[in-house]
C-alpha cells in the first residue's frame, strides 16, 4: 500500500525552539499519536492467529473457543475503525490535559460494575501497574519535565500528563465491549498489548526527553507521588481508588511470565537507594534486599550465644571449608518435603518462638546428617543461607499480614519445603510477580484469609486448597508447572466464589440502601406529620388518621416515587385537605365538609389501600371520621405524633467498642474528612485487640448516608460504618487505609520493613 510519505521526501518539520511551549506540546502530541498508533499494527491479526491456534486444542470447551474466534475475527475486520478511534483517544487525552478538563468517568463509582467491566478494569490496572514500574525511573524524570511544560502552558498542576502508560492502555480498553468480550480473548489482547507497548514507550520517552531538554533545558526530577502530578492534600497509601477494584484480583486477569515488584515495595526499595533506571531494576532491588538480609544476619550472629548450635555453624569463616553441594542440599530438601510439617506449623502458629529460618536450618542439618554429611564441616553457601532466611521471613510475614486460621498454618507448613526448593534454584520467586510459586501462595492465602469454615462453601474451598497443596508436595521435583497448575485450578475456584460473593455484596448493599431509604422516608414523613398535627387542635379521629394511615401512605409514596413526585405531593394534599375539613367542621360549615369529603373519596380509598385495608375496613375508618366531624362541638386538642421506631439502625460493630469502650467513639474531624474521600474498592487493614491484621476493602458507599460497607478479601461483610466511625478506628490505630497488594507482595513489603527496622535498631544499639 502506498502512503503519501512514500512519494518523495517528507517536508521537514520545524523543530521547536526554546520558549515555544505550544510548539513543544504539538510536537509531543504528534509524536505520541504516531508512535502509539503503531501499537495496533498487525495486533488484531496476531491475536486472531493465536486464538485460532488455541481453538485447535480447545475440545474441552468448544463453545468458548468458537466465541473467542468469532470475536477476534470481528475485531480484525474493524481494524481501520479501531485504529482511528485509538488515535482519537490519544489526541483527546492530550487535549484534556491541555485544557485541564477532567476525563469523563467511565463508570459510576457508587454503582457496582458488571463482571465484564470489572475484569476489563482489572486488566487495565494490571497492565498500567506493570508498565509504570518498568519505567519508574524514567517516568519520575519525565513527570518533572512535563510539569515544567504545564507551567509554561498555564495548565493547572495536578493532572496526570498524557505520556504516562495509563493513556494508551485506557484508549485500548475503550475499543473493547467489556460485556461481550470472551475472557480468553481479553487475555490474548492484553498479552499482545503488553508485548508491544514497552518498545514503543521506550522510543517515545527518549524522544520526549530530548525534545523537552532542548526546548527548556534539564529540570530536576520530581517524585511521581500520584502518577504524574502534584499530590492532593491527602492520599491513602496506594492512592485513592476511583472504581471498585480488588488489587489482589489483578494477578488473575493478566499473568505475565515475568513482572515487576509491587508498587508499594518498589517505592520502599527506591527510597532505600537502588537506581530505578537500572536496566534490570528487579535485580537491583533484590540485591538491596539481600544486603539488608546480610546485615540482619550478621547482627544475629553477634548477639547469639557462642555455644548455640546456629551460631557455631555460622562461626566457620567463609571459604574455610567447602559448602554443601547444591544437589545434595536439594536432595535432602526433597526427602524432607514429605515429612511432618508440624515444626514449621508451630512456628507459624506462634507456639514455637524461634524464627522459621532457624527451624528450617535445623531440619536441613538433621537431613544432611542422615545422608552422611556433617553440616558443621560443610556449611551452607551464602546463597543457600539467603534462600532459607528469605523463605522463613516471607512465610512469617504472610501470617502477620493476613487473618489465617489453624488449617491455613497446616497448609503453609506443608508448602515450606517445596517453596524452599524453588528458592534454592530460582531467586526470581522473590522479584517476579508472575512466578508460579508466588501465584500459588497468593491463591492459598486468599482462600484461607479470614476463612473460618463456617459455611459449606468455605469448608469446600479450604479442602480444595488442601488437596492442591498435597499434590504439590507429592509431585514437585524440579518442574514449576506443578505450582502453575495448582495455582490456576485454585484461582478458578476463587473466581467462582468471587462471583458468588459479588452477588452477596450487591444484595447486602441493596438491603442496606433499602433500610436507609426507609429510615429517610420515615424521618421525613414524621417531621411533616408532626408539623401538621401541631398547627391546630384536631379531633381524635382526624389525628388518628394523620398519625397512622396518612403517615404510612406518605412513606409509601416517598419510597416508590420520591419526595418531589406528583404522587407524593398528592398524598400530602390528602392530609392537608383532612385538616381543612376538620377546621370547617369546627366552624359548623356542613356543606363545605360534605363537599370536601365527597372530593376525597378516591384519594382516601388509595390511602387506606396502601396500608393494606380492604374496602370494609376502609369504610369503617371513614365512618368513624364522619361521625366525629358531624359534631361541631366534638372535643379537639393538640396531638403529639407517636415516636418513630428506630430499630432499623445497624447494630454497632464490636471493633468500634475497642476504641474507647463506647459504641460512638470520638473522632478527629480532619481524619473524617479524609475518610469521605474514599471510593469503593479502597483497601483497608483492620487490626483486632491482639494486634492481628486482616485485609478489608470498601465494597459500597451509601449515596444517602455516606456509610461504608466494608468486606474482607473474600467479600464477606465485616462492618458498616460512617466516615466518622471509620475515622475513630483510624485514629485509634485499629484501621489503616492503604492499597491491597497481592499477599506475596504484602509479605515482601513486611519482610523489607522488618529487616530495615531490625538493622536500624541494631545500629542504634551499636552506637549507644
Amino acid at each position: 500500500m502506498t502512503h503519501p510519505h512514500d512519494i518523495g521526501p517528507a517536508p521537514p518539520s520545524r523543530r521547536p525552539t526554546p520558549g515555544e511551549p505550544e510548539a513543544v506540546f504539538d510536537a509531543l502530541r504528534r509524536d505520541a499519536v504516531t508512535a502509539l498508533g503503531e501499537v495496533l499494527s498487525t495486533l488484531w491479526d496476531e491475536v486472531e492467529t493465536q486464538v485460532e491456534r488455541d481453538a485447535l486444542g480447545a475440545a474441552a470447551d468448544y463453545m468458548a473457543a468458537q466465541d473467542a474466534r468469532l470475536a477476534a475475527r470481528a475485531l480484525r475486520m474493524r481494524a481501520p475503525v479501531l485504529a482511528a478511534s485509538f488515535r482519537a483517544a490519544i489526541e483527546a487525552a492530550f487535549e484534556r490535559w491541555r485544557s485541564a478538563t477532567p476525563p469523563r468517568p467511565a463508570h459510576d463509582a457508587m454503582a457496582l460494575m458488571s463482571e465484564g467491566q470489572l475484569e476489563l478494569h482489572l486488566a487495565v490496572q494490571q497492565q498500567v501497574d506493570l508498565l509504570e514500574h518498568q519505567w519508574l525511573g524514567r517516568l519520575t524524570v519525565l513527570d518533572g519535565r512535563m510539569a515544567g511544560l504545564a507551567s509554561r502552558l498555564g495548565v493547572a498542576d495536578g493532572a496526570a500528563h498524557p505520556l504516562r502508560p495509563l493513556v494508551p492502555v485506557q484508549a485500548f480498553a475503550g475499543l473493547l465491549d467489556p460485556d461481550a468480550l470472551p475472557r480468553d480473548l481479553r487475555t490474548r489482547l492484553f498479552e499482545q498489548l503488553g508485548a508491544r507497548l514497552p518498545a514503543v514507550l521506550a522510543g517515545l520517552y527518549a524522544r520526549a526527553d530530548t525534545l523537552l531538554d532542548t526546548a527548556f533545558g534539564p529540570v530536576a526530577a520530581t517524585p511521581a507521588a500520584d502518577r504524574g502530578g502534584r499530590a492532593p492534600a491527602w492520599q491513602p497509601e496506594g492512592g485513592l481508588v476511583e472504581a471498585r477494584v480488588d488489587a489482589a484480583d489483578a494477578a488473575r486477569t493478566v499473568r505475565p511470565a515475568q513482572g515487576p515488584l509491587s508498587a508499594d515495595l518498589a517505592r520502599l526499595l527506591a527510597a532505600g537507594g537502588p537506581d530505578t533506571s537500572d536496566p534490570d531494576p528487579q535485580g537491583a532491588e533484590l540485591a538491596l534486599v539481600r544486603a539488608q538480609l546480610h546485615r540482619w544476619r550478621a547482627q544475629l550472629a553477634r548477639m547469639a550465644a557462642p555455644h548455640s548450635e546456629e551460631a557455631s555453624a555460622r562461626d566457620v569463616p567463609p571459604g574455610a571449608t567447602p559448602a554443601v553441594e547444591a544437589a545434595k542440599l536439594l536432595s535432602v530438601a526433597r526427602l524432607l518435603q514429605g515429612d511432618d510439617p508440624s515444626p514449621y506449623a508451630r512456628v507459624l502458629a506462634g507456639d514455637d518462638r524461634r524464627r522459621l529460618g532457624e527451624v528450617i536450618r535445623l531440619e536441613l542439618a538433621r537431613g544432611l546428617r542422615g545422608v552422611g554429611v556433617d553440616p558443621d564441616r560443610a556449611p551452607l553457601s551464602g546463597d543457600d543461607e539467603d534462600a532459607i532466611d528469605l523463605v522463613g521471613l516471607l512465610f512469617q510475614a504472610l501470617f502477620e499480614a493476613n487473618d489465617l486460621m489453624q488449617q491455613a498454618r497446616d497448609l503453609y507448613g506443608r508448602l515450606v519445603m517445596p517453596c524452599l526448593k524453588v528458592a534454592l534454584t530460582d531467586e526470581s520467586m522473590f522479584s517476579q510477580r508472575g512466578h508460579p510459586a508466588r501465584r500459588l501462595l497468593d491463591a492459598v492465602t486468599e482462600a484461607c484469609d479470614g476463612n473460618t469454615g463456617d459455611t459449606a462453601l468455605d469448608r469446600d474451598l479450604l479442602e480444595h486448597a488442601g488437596r492442591l497443596v498435597d499434590r504439590v508436595v507429592e509431585e514437585y521435583e524440579t518442574d514449576q508447572a506443578v505450582f502453575a497448575l495448582a495455582a490456576e485450578e485454585l484461582r478458578e475456584r476463587l473466581d467462582q466464589q468471587r462471583r458468588r460473593t459479588e452477588v452477596a455484596e450487591r444484595r447486602a448493599a441493596e438491603a442496606i440502601h433499602g433500610r436507609e431509604r426507609l429510615q429517610q422516608a420515615r424521618r421525613g414523613v414524621a417531621d411533616l406529620v408532626a408539623e401538621r398535627m401541631s398547627a391546630q387542635p384536631l379531633t381524635e379521629a382526624v389525628a388518628r388518621f394523620l398519625d397512622q394511615h396518612w403517615r404510612h401512605h406518605l412513606t409509601q409514596t416517598w419510597l416508590r416515587d420520591g419526595p418531589d413526585s406528583p404522587r407524593h405531593r398528592a398524598a400530602v394534599a390528602i392530609g392537608d385537605a383532612m385538616i381543612g375539613i376538620d377546621l370547617d367542621a369546627a366552624a359548623a360549615d356542613g356543606d363545605a365538609v360534605a363537599a370536601s369529603l365527597r372530593a376525597l373519596q378516591g384519594p382516601l380509598a388509595d390511602c387506606y389501600a396502601s396500608g393494606g385495608l380492604d374496602a370494609a375496613a376502609a369504610r369503617e375508618e371513614v365512618t368513624r371520621i364522619v361521625a366525629a366531624l358531624a359534631r361541631c362541638d366534638a372535643p379537639r386538642r393538640m396531638h403529639t405524633p407517636l415516636p418513630e421506631d428506630e430499630a432499623l439502625d445497624e447494630p454497632s460493630d464490636p471493633l468500634l467498642r475497642l476504641v474507647d469502650g463506647t459504641a460512638t467513639p470520638a473522632f478527629d474531624p480532619t481524619i473524617a474528612a479524609r475518610m469521605r474521600q474514599l471510593r469503593p474498592g479502597q483497601g483497608l487493614r483492620l487490626i483486632d485487640e491482639h494486634g492481628r491484621q486482616s485485609v478489608a476493602r470498601v465494597a459500597w458507599i451509601s449515596p444517602l448516608t455516606s456509610r461504608l460497607l466494608i468486606v474482607n478479601r473474600r467479600g464477606v461483610r465485616r462492618m458498616v460504618v460512617s466516615p466518622e466511625e471509620l475515622a475513630a478506628l483510624v485514629g485509634a490505630g485499629r484501621a489503616l487505609v492503604r492499597s491491597i497488594d497481592a499477599p506475596f507482595d504484602e509479605a515482601m513489603k513486611h519482610l523489607w520493613q522488618h529487616l530495615s527496622a531490625a538493622n536500624d535498631d541494631g545500629d542504634s544499639m551499636a552506637v549507644g
